[in-house]
């Protein structure tokens, strides 16, 4: 403290310490005073040289009454050096993980401007839906990375917005009547892992997808819905529903013809999910899973 021992006694506290004329309300010796209760409190002391944990403890004569204290001053500076620097260190790596994020997304748009471009000059229909399609799946994970861009948490993403914002995407680049095709999005709000969230999104976009092209032929009418929910045993239940023409039956099975349902397969088993699929009155496909604990990498 630069004081000679024999000039200490017979002070106050606060004038040796906080080199004040008076108790400040943060030292846990004043607030002793107050109640006659022990007090601690973590301060910073430019006078004592850095950061101090403080206890004061009260001390009572045989009446009961409080006639000084006891104080207990531990040095922390060093631990909140050691705190601060790896505050710093996970500042700069969520600064780092968000930009990665960034452009991913950046590059994942550009895939998929590139596979626009390359579509425009290809005359073959069924070609240029397989372009078409691919651009939609590149989409679907560029916005997962958008929404972690912009999201505090770097390994979580909110479901409810991801999947509103995908289902309306995917919903005005192939439905250019509006009039026709209702689109009806019905999503609870969860936080669910990354590695969780981007299949599970390919999937929506996958099955999507599928009701837009096929589902309402020619100048049909109809209805798509989509609803994610929580279960019980926090099992999620994904449902995509149309009231359209329906899925043929040897295109139901992961080795079916399409791609799409292929994909659907795969990423459902990826999850560890398990999917429903019915066409008795137009198309419901049920994905059920749960979120699963990924290890640290």
């Amino acid at each position: 403290m630069g004081m000679k021992p024999e000039d200490l006694m017979g002070k106050n506290c606060y004038e040796v310490v906080h080199r004040t004329s008076y108790p400040i309300n943060t030292c846990p010796h004043a607030m002793l005073l107050h109640d006659d209760q022990e007090h601690y409190s973590e301060i910073h002391e430019e006078n004592l040289g850095g950061f101090f944990l403080i206890t004061t403890t009260p001390l009572y004569d045989d009446d009961g009454n409080v006639m000084g204290s006891v104080h207990v001053a531990r040095d922390i500076t060093e631990r909140k050096i050691i705190e601060e620097q790896l505050e710093q260190a996970l500042e700069e790596k969520d600064l780092l993980m968000k930009e990665i994020h960034h452009r991913v997304k950046n590059n994942l748009m550009i895939m998929a401007s590139l596979l626009n471009m390359q579509a425009r000059y290809i005359e073959d229909e069924v070609a240029r839906d397989i372009f078409k399609d691919s651009q939609s799946r590149a989409k679907t994970m560029a916005l997962i990375h958008e929404k972690l861009y912009q999201s505090a948490e770097l390994k979580k993403i909110d479901v409810q917005d991801y999947m509103e914002s995908l289902a309306r995407d995917i919903y005005h680049a192939y439905i250019k009547d509006p009039q026709k095709i209702q689109l009806n999005v019905k999503v609870e709000q969860h936080m669910l892992d990354i590695n969780t969230a981007i299949p599970l999104g390919l999937i929506l976009n996958e099955i999507l997808t599928n009701s837009f092209k096929y589902a309402f032929p020619g100048d049909s009418n109809g209805i798509v819905n989509v609803k994610f929910s929580e279960k019980d045993n926090k099992e999620f239940l994904l449902e995509v529903s149309d009231d359209g023409i329906g899925l043929p039956l040897d295109l139901h099975e992961k080795k079916g013809g399409s791609l799409g349902m292929i994909l659907i397969h795969s990423l459902t088993e990826q999850i560890k999910g398990e999917i429903e699929i019915n066409s008795d009155h137009g198309t419901k496909i049920c994905v059920k899973f749960q979120d699963l604990k990924y290890p640290p990498k």
